[in-house]
């Protein structure tokens, strides 16, 4: 069985010399309202962060929301190789549940290499609907539409249970878009899982939940006549 792609994680500094401050300012406003949301964030604490005079807000954005917009830019940037990888998978000519199985793994690396994007799509859709609305049309959309075809395919083949691709989706998502607090949590919950373990079980526990073997379904149901 092939490995499915990596997603590279973010670099720490950016490949150019940032000596507007534009990417810096970029950076610090994605973490500011992925951890605090739109109307929490700050503009002075993240030019603080970027390091920046907060007029270069106004010189390179406008404004606070002109800076949001960007960031929600920036991220569906970001989640383009991840997307590309996902196209690949729907053209591969493998077993659907081997290509269902590399789907989920690559959206769960996705959100592991970038969990700024997990955090902002989380605090933002639960704020104001038109921002809500905007990063849904920029990053959830997307990603759905590339991966409609694998899950429309999976819910066909009987390898996926459910009624429709979008609510196996949201249903995904969901399960991998645990807080940053995740595996502390879980820890509280039983000493049998390590923190250190937390996200890589539950990786192993999505793809059992959501991905069957349609023969062995069949099998079940023909032992339970007899």
């Amino acid at each position: 069985m092939s490995q499915p792609p990596t997603i590279a994680r973010p670099r720490g500094r950016p490949i150019k010399a940032d000596a507007d401050g534009r990417e810096a300012l970029l950076r610090a406003g994605v973490e500011a309202f992925a951890r605090q949301g739109f109307d929490g964030a700050d503009l002075r604490g993240i030019a603080a962060s970027a390091g920046v005079s907060p007029n270069l807000v106004r010189v390179h954005f406008g404004h606070k929301k002109g800076l949001w917009t960007a960031c929600v830019e920036r991220l569906a940037q970001a989640m383009e190789p991840g997307l590309a990888a996902a196209v690949a998978l729907s053209e591969d000519d493998r077993p659907l549940a081997e290509r269902l199985r590399d789907a989920i793994t690559i959206m769960a690396a996705f959100y592991d290499a970038y969990p700024h994007v997990r955090d902002f799509i989380i605090r933002i859709t639960s704020e104001d609907p038109d921002r809500a609305a905007l990063v849904t049309q920029k990053l959830l959309r997307p990603a759905y539409e590339v991966g409609r075809p694998l899950l429309t395919a999976g819910l066909a083949a009987g390898i996926i249970r459910g009624s429709h691709p979008a609510l196996v989706f949201v249903i995904l998502n969901g399960m991998l878009s645990q807080p940053p607090q995740f595996p502390d949590l879980l820890a509280l919950l039983t000493p049998d899982i390590p923190p250190d373990q937390a996200r890589a079980r539950l990786i192993e526990t999505i793809l059992a939940t959501l991905l069957h073997d349609p023969l062995a379904s069949s099998r079940d149901d023909t032992d339970t006549v007899k």
